[in-house]
């Protein structure tokens, strides 16, 4: 039950203003903070901070759970990420393999050999996994809250030439952002009840508030 109002809150706080399409956002499924009103910066920082969570926390269940062959496609995705100079690019290419990380995590879950394996992890490791997935929704939870307050954010300022600059970056990253918060609700839905099954210890954050869960085992 908790999980079905965990997700709902954060799918509907994704379609609160208008249509994501508007906006260049996947496409989101049906199931059913602190503001940053008026500051663009605040809120890109914000942002910012969402997707540090993220990238960080499923990096580490992407360790966790899949095969050694998908973890050395993805250090070749990362020495590209480092030898790239230009933020912008740097930044996109982060991005697009959090995004294949994520989608690896989901599809890891359906394969019935995790459950078996994970019962099998010592304590530590069952713990990382506990708070990598908690980070994880965090960092979902904190996307999906603020993707509402960029669009209106970004409607606000079109009209004061001052801020007429940062509107592409809030446009970015609304986008990103929506990304984030589909890509996590989906492994949020398959992950707990396999780790459960596995007797780690599953909790998911009430609000975006609170505090990510310390990782550094």
């Amino acid at each position: 039950m908790k999980m079905r109002v965990f997700l709902a809150v954060m799918m509907l706080s994704l379609m609160v203003y208008g249509s994501a399409g508007a906006w260049g956002l996947p496409s989101i499924p049906s199931i059913g903070g602190g503001s940053a009103a008026g500051d663009p910066d605040a809120f890109l920082a914000k942002a910012k901070v969402s997707e540090a969570l993220v990238n960080k926390s499923a990096d580490q269940l992407f360790c966790l759970v899949t095969s050694k062959e998908e973890q050395a496609k993805a250090e070749e995705q990362q020495k590209k990420i480092d030898a790239t100079s230009d933020a912008k690019e740097k930044d996109a290419l982060t991005r697009d393999l959090t995004t294949s990380k994520c989608a690896a995590i989901s599809k890891a879950t359906a394969d019935k050999k995790l459950e078996a394996e994970a019962k099998n992890w010592d304590a530590q490791k069952k713990k990382l996994a506990a708070a990598s997935l908690f980070n994880l929704a965090l960092g979902g939870k904190m996307a999906a809250d603020l993707v509402p307050q960029g669009q209106k954010l970004a409607s606000s300022i079109t009209s004061n030439p001052m801020m007429l600059a940062k509107v592409n970056s809030l446009y970015e990253a609304v986008k990103s952002l929506g990304g984030i918060g589909i890509g996590t609700a989906k492994i949020i839905t398959a992950i707990p009840p396999v780790f459960s099954a596995a007797n780690i210890d599953v909790k998911l954050p009430s609000s975006s508030a609170e505090v990510p869960t310390a990782t550094d085992l």
